[in-house]
């Protein structure tokens, strides 16, 4: 049976920034809409703490504690997934991370071929509280992380504001992240229907602050949306040469790209892997159940379009019958 991917989204952000609050608001949102949420929560420690709140407003709840998500429970999130939605039948999925787990192995976790087929990322929520605070080496590490690949950038906590640090953290978070929308607020409170609708697809941004309601003019240049993630579906197998020679274009600020596919002229299913600094392999493998025919392409700041058109030119074209 051909299970529809159900939208999946990361929750992420600093260490103490509200993102279980926000996680309870849109529990809320989607429960008035009839949906069947299925929330999977990581925490740092070996008991869930913040699960049983969760579980008040989701269907099902999937503890993921003892732990960081980006590493020592990468399988069990895979597991998780497919536990949501087979089992208990979740038609949206949402992913609150640790205050220490990288979102960006998130990303390349949940974009996996066999994942991909049952959730498909929709959104990466980045809170952030611009509180002047001494993070440690790690914590510093993620709020970087969680800006970067963010899609929704929430800057949480502006009840306490300090003057100055405000205008400079926000001026900073811009400068990290040109794509992503940028949200002010306290109390993690947003129009929940705003923040998760449809991204006008590649029209520049602007930053809101939604105390006020009103979109506030930035003093740098937004550019046009670009999801961190990006599936290219293969219709039919490749030209191993022209596939060669379209690795040779990838850009440097691609930082990753996956996936499975076959060579007209070869039997054997073939996985890419692409990673920084313009490393690739291609390697032929085996599978009971074989993945889609696709590359997920992961990084923002190159011409989406170019590559991807260059991607799909590998493609051989279909022979005619004799």
């Amino acid at each position: 049976m051909t299970v529809t991917p159900a939208p999946f989204y990361i929750l992420c952000g600093s260490l103490g920034a509200g993102k279980t609050t926000l996680l309870m608001r849109l529990l809320e949102y989607w429960k008035a809409q009839g949906r069947r949420t299925g929330v999977l929560m990581n925490e740092a420690g070996s008991v869930s703490i913040d699960g049983p709140r969760a579980g008040t407003l989701a269907e099902q709840v999937m503890n993921l504690a003892g732990g960081c998500v980006c590493c020592d429970t990468k399988e069990d999130l895979s597991w998780g997934i497919a536990q949501l939605v087979r089992d208990h039948g979740s038609d949206v999925l949402i992913l609150e991370c640790s205050g220490l787990a990288d979102p960006a192995e998130v990303v390349d976790a949940v974009t996996d071929a066999y994942t991909a087929r049952l959730a498909s990322l929709e959104r990466v929520i980045a809170l952030l509280h611009p509180v002047s605070t001494d993070e440690s080496h790690s914590s510093a590490y993620v709020t970087t992380q969680a800006i970067r690949c963010a899609d929704e950038l929430i800057l949480n906590k502006r009840d306490l504001y300090v003057p100055g640090h405000w205008e400079r953290f926000r001026a900073g978070i811009m400068e990290q992240n040109h794509y992503a929308r940028l949200w002010e607020t306290y109390h993690a409170r947003l129009d929940d229907a705003d923040l998760l609708a449809p991204h006008p697809s590649r029209k520049p941004t602007a930053p809101t602050n939604v105390l006020f309601g009103t979109a506030q003019i930035s003093p740098r240049p937004r550019a046009a949306y670009h999801p961190i993630a990006t599936t290219v579906l293969l219709p039919g197998p490749l030209n191993r040469q022209r596939f060669l020679a379209w690795i040779k274009t990838i850009p440097k600020e691609l930082e990753r790209a996956k996936g499975y596919f076959r060579f007209g002229s070869e039997p054997e299913l073939q996985e890419f892997q692409y990673a920084l600094p313009g490393q690739s392999t291609i390697t032929p493998v085996t599978f009971l159940d074989e993945p889609t025919s696709a590359l997920v392409l992961i990084g923002r700041g190159y011409d989406v379009d170019r590559l991807e058109a260059g991607l799909l030119a590998t493609v051989e074209e279909p022979t005619s019958p004799a």
